[in-house]
């Protein structure tokens, strides 16, 4: 079955970029791959990474798919820029902390 939560828009860049960075992780052990490479220079903890993937991907059938590959034919590029990665982070927390406060069911905890 499909997972049903809603996923965060992400731009093509982004996409690409998050998508061979799922690609990368789990071909760590080879070396480290082009997302990955990018990634370590902008300093970005991989942690806020796959917050992005989880709000991004909400179905992990998704997410293994992209991991097994193949990897996207355009190569990464840094999709954000100045303070747009941590407006996009945010965004991604948000969004996956509306998700932990739907119950089953479909219901929602109003705060």
């Amino acid at each position: 079955m499909r997972n049903k939560h809603p996923r965060m828009k992400l731009s093509r860049e982004e996409e690409t970029f998050l998508r061979h960075w799922m690609y990368d992780e789990l071909r760590y052990q080879q070396g480290t791959g082009p997302a990955k490479s990018i990634q370590l220079k902008h300093r970005v903890p991989p942690a806020d990474l796959a917050a992005l993937i989880a709000a991004a991907f909400p179905d992990l059938a998704d997410q293994e798919a992209a991991g097994l590959g193949p990897p996207p034919a355009a190569a990464p590029v840094w999709p954000w820029s100045g303070d747009a990665f941590q407006t996009r982070l945010s965004e991604a927390r948000a969004l996956l902390a509306q998700r932990r406060m739907t119950i089953p069911g479909g219901a929602s905890i109003s705060q």
